[in-house]
C-alpha cells in the first residue's frame, strides 16, 4: 500500500479547495523515468500499472491553437500527464488542466510538471469527473482532449491502475464525452483519441450536440482491413458536415515505425493532415 506525506514539490494545484490535498508519495523504485517527443518531455511514469502509449502523443499532435479563444485546454482523464505536456511543450500559449483520478498517477503528473517547468502553465486536479463538487466551471475551456478508457467490459487486467485507466468504470463512454462537452465553451472543441471499432459509439453521442467534425483514422499498418484507432474532433454547437480524413499508418509490413511517424514522435509536431 502506498505511503502517503504532503508533496514536497511546489503545489501543481492551483484550486483554493484541494491546496491542503495529500498526494501519494509514489515509491522510487516503482518509477520508470522516460522521456517523450525525443527528450522534449520528461516523463515519469509507473513501471508496472499504466504506461503512456503513442495515442497520448498522436492526440496532443492534433491540437490547434490560432489565438487566445484557443489556448485553454483540458485534459480528461490525464494520467501521468503525457498528452497535456506535449501540447505545452509544442504550444507556447497553452494553458493546460488536467484531470486525474487515480493517486498514484496524479501524483506523478504533478512531478511530471515541476520536472518539465511547466509550473504556472500546466495544472492538475485530482478528481473523479462524476463528482459535482469537482472544482471547474462549465464551458470554462475553449478545447478538452481525451483519451477514454477503450474497454466497456471483459476481463479486468490484473493491475489495478491499468484496469481503472483502460476499463469504463463508474462513468462510461456517454458520461465521459458528455462531460468533456459540458466543460468546453460554445463553439469551442472536443478531440478524442479511442478505438476505432467504437466510432459509431462516438458519432452517435457527439450527433446533435457538436459538429464540424473530423474523423482521422489511425492504421497499424498499410495492409490492414481497419484502422486501430480513430481522433474525433468536433465543436460543440455546430453543425457544419463530418470531414474524414486520410489519416496516419503507423508500422511498415515488418512492424518499425515509417520515418514520418519515428520523426513525428521524436519533435513536437502538428498531427499532419489534421
Amino acid at each position: 500500500m502506498t505511503d502517503t506525506a504532503p508533496l514536497p514539490e511546489p503545489t501543481c494545484n492551483q484550486h483554493a479547495l484541494y491546496d491542503k490535498l495529500i498526494v501519494p508519495r509514489f515509491p522510487e523504485d516503482r518509477i520508470s523515468h522516460d522521456f517523450l517527443q525525443g527528450g522534449a518531455v520528461i516523463l515519469k511514469q509507473p513501471v508496472d500499472g499504466y504506461r503512456a502509449a503513442v495515442d497520448a502523443v498522436l492526440l496532443a499532435a492534433s491540437v490547434q491553437v490560432g489565438g487566445q479563444r484557443d489556448r485553454k485546454i483540458l485534459d480528461v482523464g490525464a494520467a501521468v500527464g503525457s498528452a497535456g505536456l506535449c501540447v505545452a511543450r509544442r504550444i507556447d500559449d497553452a494553458l493546460v488542466t488536467g484531470v486525474e483520478l487515480q493517486d498514484d498517477l496524479f501524483a506523478l503528473f504533478c512531478r511530471n510538471i515541476v520536472e518539465n517547468g511547466f509550473e504556472g502553465r500546466v495544472h492538475a486536479l485530482h478528481g473523479d469527473i462524476n463528482d459535482r463538487q469537482l472544482p471547474l466551471s462549465a464551458e470554462s475551456f475553449d478545447q478538452v482532449i481525451s483519451n477514454p478508457p477503450y474497454y466497456a467490459g471483459g476481463t479486468r487486467p490484473a493491475n489495478q491502475s491499468r484496469a481503472t485507466a483502460h476499463q469504463e468504470g463508474s462513468a462510461d463512454l456517454a458520461a465521459w464525452i458528455g462531460f468533456c462537452l459540458k466543460m468546453v465553451r460554445q463553439k469551442g472543441r472536443v478531440t478524442l483519441v479511442h478505438r476505432a471499432d467504437h466510432l459509431d459509439r462516438i458519432i452517435g453521442l457527439l450527433y446533435g450536440r457538436a459538429g464540424d467534425m473530423t474523423v482521422y483514422p489511425i492504421w497499424s499498418k498499410a495492409s490492414a482491413d481497419a484502422p486501430l484507432r480513430v481522433i474525433v474532433s468536433a465543436r460543440k454547437g455546430v453543425s457544419s458536415p463530418l470531414k474524414m480524413r486520410k489519416g496516419l499508418v503507423l508500422h511498415d509490413e515488418a512492424g518499425q515505425y515509417l520515418p514520418e511517424i519515428d520523426s513525428l514522435l521524436r519533435k513536437p509536431a502538428q498531427l499532419p493532415g489534421f
